[in-house]
């Protein structure tokens, strides 16, 4: 199925997505006005074809297997729970970050010109990291570039970063969030177009891809998903650690996660509120059962991930 989107959606040069779901929405709406009886028979029919279109092309992502069983075992005694490895962890990852800025990241740019090359840097990861993690046999298919979207003002009103349409195959993201952002989210999305349907799942894939991209850029974006993981864990258990942990950040990480904070608390509201409560019935609907925490449920996979020999996560911690 993502190879015959791919096939139909990949060659364009914008989203075919959003435009399509706005000609199905306006019809919709002109039938409904027009014919209300009528309208509501296809609104019905859409609404179920609209359902099972998802199940075929998506939904079904959820009953693949879960990462954990690619992964390695986290040995006794390197328990989740370990308060003191995950502020060494965090440590670490702080470290790595300051040596991701220092190979001078490059932000500039026209949007489209910058997309392009954080999507290449981040295909570039993807053959990097082994193909046993694939939650699907999908290595040889041609999946298209990640898009802007259209409703980035939209996005950013609900305080989404990006998603992943279903109908089309299309990885899309928010264009008005900063750029620090992109690099993980251009990965955690085309994770999902991957295969990996839960979002902790392609929270740690997209970090591991960009981690092994030759781009610097990229592989600051990792660098900084990876903390970012690790130093939500610690704020829940130890906040003088974090404060601590903070100090070893370089100037200029320091500043970016603070403008990225700036960004999405700026947006904070009802309309983002809704936007949670409808993105966690759907997780839990999906089979999800902690919903939108989900997100933020990453910290096992890490932990696996760094026993995993053929992952090179341990070897740039230490």
């Amino acid at each position: 199925m993502a190879a015959f989107q791919q096939g139909l959606s990949g060659g364009f040069g914008f989203s075919a997505g959003e435009p399509l779901a706005a000609l199905l929405i306006g019809l919709l709406a002109f039938v409904g006005l027009r014919k209300p009886r009528l309208g509501l028979r296809w609104l019905a029919v859409g609404a179920g074809a609209l359902v099972l279109s998802f199940y075929l092309s998506w939904g079904l992502a959820y009953q693949y297997p879960p990462l954990s069983e690619r992964l390695a075992s986290i040995p006794a005694g390197r328990a989740p729970a370990s308060t003191a490895r995950l502020i060494h962890l965090a440590e670490q990852a702080a470290r790595l970050v300051g040596r991701a800025a220092e190979a001078s990241p490059d932000f500039s740019g026209d949007d489209a010109a910058f997309l392009s090359r954080i999507d290449r840097g981040v295909k570039a990861g993807i053959s990097g990291v082994s193909p046993h993690l694939e939650a699907a046999p999908v290595s040889h298919v041609a999946f298209g570039p990640t898009r802007l979207s259209r409703v980035s003002f939209a996005m950013s009103r609900l305080r989404i970063s990006g998603y992943y349409f279903p109908w089309t195959g299309e990885a899309l993201i928010n264009a008005e969030m900063p750029r620090t952002q992109w690099s993980r989210t251009v990965a955690h999305e085309k994770a999902h177009q991957r295969g990996h349907a839960r979002e902790n799942e392609a929270t740690v894939i997209g970090v591991l891809n960009c981690l092994a991209s030759p781009d610097p850029t990229v592989f600051y974006g990792g660098a900084m998903g990876l903390f970012a993981a690790l130093d939500r864990e610690v704020a829940r258990f130890d906040r003088e650690a974090r404060r601590r942990i903070w100090t070893l950040l370089p100037a200029r990480a320091a500043r970016d996660f603070e403008i990225e904070s700036a960004f999405w608390r700026a947006r904070e509201g009802v309309a983002a509120e809704v936007s949670e409560r409808v993105n966690d019935t759907y997780l839990k609907v999906q089979g999800v059962q902690s919903g939108v925490a989900s997100y933020g449920e990453t910290t096992r996979l890490i932990l696996q991930a760094i026993e995993t020999p053929s992952l090179e996560l341990g070897r740039l911690l230490r």
